[in-house]
């Protein structure tokens, strides 16, 4: 069985921590440190993990705040590992809100070793004006890990971050931000700008298909594949204007003569495999996307419903077209599954044509 992440923050990472904290800080207690936090690690989860990990370092550094972050930083500016770097960036956001100015000036340089978009919410919520101007600094930065957490950041529905009220109710201070970086050089830059832009597509879907396309009209126009998955929800969903800037048909003239999943009845770690075959009704060729869904069953017998991703298929004039499809069956960290009858849709252009269905048992 594979390692659980949260084991990678064990007694010997805290001990090595411990090292680093005490070289810049000569005084600090390393032994009873270590055992501070080893006393509480069994039993928690990752972020939790984490968080003990930071308040016992506020516990264990000067009481004054910037003296602790000046320590933090200097940790920080060493060859730390991820893990440890993450509990600094903790420090600051559990602590540092007292301190916005020195906090906000210390972020580019813990990003750089784990990424502060967790620890920047705090400030965007309490101190949004004061942190919408370093946010704009970072967009600048020559490091691409600071102009990504400029992005990451301020998104509005950030995994595993807490929510800030000011960005879901005016998603333009993002797009803001996202302006100047749509056409950044970093891949990785140009992927959370686009996960942000889907963010905002689950609240002002129409919004980011205008922002979009005055970003595709440019002289220079946004890299196709930043739109693409810009728009991966709205796409999933039928959306028109999506579908139409992506040059898609939105009304797609097709019959389905052929949808199946086989085999019929599987164990969990099993594959399915769906077959559909789609003619085309129309006088001229249509550019089609084809998904499907599951929909799960669970704990109570009702079912939810997951869009997979198919195919973005031409299909000619009159033309017939048959497709395949695998798909394992098995746990998944982010879905448990439960025996029954999963219903499975052929979704087209966001709508279901036909459907299927798979019966999963369990030991």
């Amino acid at each position: 069985m594979a390692a659980l992440l949260k084991d990678q923050i064990n007694a010997d990472l805290v001990r090595r921590l411990a090292a680093q904290l005490q070289h810049h800080h000569d005084p600090f207690a390393v032994d009873a440190f270590v055992r501070s936090i080893t006393a509480e690690l069994e039993g928690l989860e990752l972020k939790d993990r984490i968080n003990v990990i930071a308040d016992t370092i506020a516990e264990y550094l000067p009481s004054d705040y910037p003296t602790a972050l000046a320590i933090v930083v200097r940790v920080a500016e060493d060859d730390v590992e991820p893990w440890a770097a993450w509990s600094l960036c903790s420090f600051v956001e559990r602590h540092g809100t007292g301190a916005p100015e020195e906090s906000l000036a210390a972020m580019p340089t813990l990003t750089k070793r784990w990424s502060c978009e967790f620890a920047v919410r705090p400030f965007l919520d309490q101190h949004l004006t004061l942190t919408l101007a370093h946010v704009r600094r970072w967009a600048d930065d020559e490091n691409e890990a600071v102009r990504r957490l400029a992005s990451e950041g301020s998104r509005p529905l950030l995994p595993w971050g807490p929510k800030v009220p000011a960005l879901s109710a005016d998603p333009r201070i993002g797009i803001e931000i996202l302006t100047t970086l749509r056409h950044d050089p970093s891949e990785t830059v140009r992927r959370s700008v686009a996960n942000h832009l889907n963010d905002v597509t689950k609240s002002h879907p129409e919004l980011v298909v205008d922002v979009l396309q005055r970003w595709i009209d440019e002289t220079d126009p946004v890299d196709a594949k930043l739109v693409r998955h810009a728009l991966r929800t709205l796409v999933k969903q039928g959306h028109t204007g999506a579908l139409e800037l992506l040059g898609f048909t939105t009304d797609p003239q097709i019959s389905v003569t052929l949808f199946s999943c086989s085999p019929a009845r599987i164990g969990l770690g099993s594959p399915i495999t769906l077959t559909a075959a789609i003619d085309s009704t129309s006088a001229t060729e249509q550019h089609l996307v084809v998904d499907f869904v599951i929909h799960h069953v669970n704990a109570s017998g009702a079912t939810s419903p997951k869009v997979f991703k198919w195919a973005n298929q031409r299909l000619a004039p009159r033309a017939t077209v048959e497709l395949t499809k695998r798909r394992k069956i098995q746990p998944a960290s982010t879905r448990t599954y439960h025996a029954g009858v999963h219903r499975v849709e052929l979704q087209i252009a966001g709508r279901c044509f036909a459907t299927t269905q798979f019966e999963l048992t369990l030991p």
